[in-house]
């Protein structure tokens, strides 16, 4: 199956006074708040005075985020601010809170993962996987770098992620765990922000018989354009005139077909009309892929490609660094839609999809009410058909199930909308969708603003 490492971001609360919102008010967060970006965020992510105290020491996790400056996603996310200046009427002081423990779900299957390779991998205190010792680090200019290097740590990699303006570092202390090292970073170069390099898992898996086709969307007439950062796709998926796919591998390995991102790309195909599918592959052939430097990576590059709608299928921790720069990629107009997961009534918040401007889309069967894995959680915008049949890898029809396979419905009607990277066109597109949408007699509280793409059960 899929192998898909998380890194868990953290992003900033924003309040919006009403004149700012839209009559529908499309807050994405329903009943509580979101979780905070940290401070030391990437270069080109505007920042204002501190609104409060900080809440713990530079650089976010897992001691605890700082209050953040005032600024965030934009109104269309339903949590964020105009493009008013810091300080300016619409813009509320911004919140941190700590990331929380994984569900138990969650954190077996990092166990799982690291008992099978316990060089390779670390689990942190939350219970969620990473890359043994390895820190992502952003914000460090020549003198920190000196430093750290002075301190006995190596600098694995560090380069300019394209489409992001941002410098990011790969850390490393030998025999340094990376919770540990995270700790002495901060009070050797306290300017940085770091994080563990985190691992994500796949949201969904093969299913039973045969059940919905998913999505309606015509793409408006015009050729459409969407993203997609996932497993390796299937060649054939590109292989009829309408469908042009752009792959690229962000791994240092080979890039295989796997079931998951074939199925996601399917999806994000099947309404029909020209389209162009960017797929971008963190996991390759190599176990220990998809993590959250790669996920990095990628959105840098659907950033450079002007990708305007992006569908990441999977689910992990908060991570400061991931969360700032899905931040910054939001407040460009980007749009960024992601599962909830599949932990049931157990759930705990997952990311990407509980960061404040993602949109977090859950999962529905034939009938209309939630799959019975889908997880209840009070972070959801819109619900899609959790349950599709695709030809997959070999060509053989295979229906897949879970909210994996929600969301590129939800990416694919939002990108009949978007045309090109833009806050207002997104702000639209959403509202178009929440007008669509539709709520069912029960469990309505787990809808968000409603089922779109499926039949909605009476009951």
């Amino acid at each position: 199956m899929v192998r898909i490492l998380v890194n868990c971001l953290l992003l900033p609360l924003f309040a919006v006074s009403a004149a700012c919102l839209p009559g529908h008010a499309l807050a994405q967060a329903r009943g509580g708040p979101p979780a905070g970006l940290p401070a030391g965020m990437p270069p080109g992510i505007p920042a204002g005075p501190p609104s409060g105290p900080p809440a713990g020491p530079p650089g976010g996790m897992p001691d605890g985020p700082p209050v953040l400056p005032p600024h965030g996603p934009p109104v269309w996310a339903g949590e964020g601010v105009t493009n008013a200046p810091n300080g300016a009427d619409g813009i509320a002081s911004a919140q941190a809170v700590r990331a929380q423990a994984l569900a138990k779900r969650e954190r077996a299957r990092a166990a799982q993962r690291l008992k099978a390779d316990p060089r390779a991998y670390e689990v942190d205190r939350n219970g969620a996987l990473a890359i043994r010792g390895e820190v992502l680090a952003t914000g460090l200019d020549a003198a920190d770098l000196a430093r750290i290097e002075r301190k006995g740590f190596s600098i694995l990699r560090r380069d300019e992620i394209a489409g992001l303006g941002t410098t990011l570092a790969v850390v490393v202390r030998d025999g340094t765990p990376a919770e540990r090292a995270v700790r002495m970073l901060r009070r050797i170069a306290p300017h940085g922000t770091y994080a563990l390099n985190h691992v994500m898992f796949e949201s969904g898996t093969a299913a039973g018989p045969a059940t919905v086709r998913a999505g309606q969307g015509d793409g408006g007439g015009r050729s459409v354009k969407v993203g997609m950062i996932d497993t390796g796709v299937a060649p054939q998926v590109g292989s009829t005139a309408r469908i042009t796919l752009v792959q690229r591998n962000f791994t240092q390995d080979g890039s295989d077909p796997e079931l998951h991102g074939t199925a996601v790309a399917e999806l994000l195909a099947r309404p029909g009309g020209a389209v162009s599918i960017y797929a971008a592959d963190i996991f390759g052939s190599a176990p220990h892929d998809g993590t959250s430097e790669l996920l990095i990576r990628a959105l840098g590059w659907m950033s450079a490609q002007r990708v305007p709608v992006v569908n990441v299928s999977m689910v992990g921790p908060a991570n400061p660094i991931v969360g700032a720069v899905m931040h910054k990629l939001i407040g460009l107009g980007f749009t960024i839609v992601a599962p909830v997961g599949n932990d049931g009534p157990a759930a705990k918040p997952l990311y990407p999809a509980s960061y404040p401007g993602v949109i977090a889309v859950s999962g529905a069967g034939a009938d209309g009410r939630l799959l019975p894995e889908a997880s209840r959680v009070k972070r959801v915008d819109f619900v899609a058909p959790g349950m599709a049949s695709v030809a997959g890898v070999s060509g053989r029809e295979t229906t897949v199930r879970g909210t994996s396979f929600a969301a590129p419905v939800i990416s694919r009607l939002l990108a009949d909308r978007i045309a090109r990277p833009d806050r207002d066109q997104a702000r639209r597109a959403i509202a178009a969708l929440t007008r669509e949408a539709r709520k069912p007699d029960r469990d309505r509280r787990w809808f968000g603003h409603g089922l779109v793409g499926g039949a909605t059960s009476a009951r």
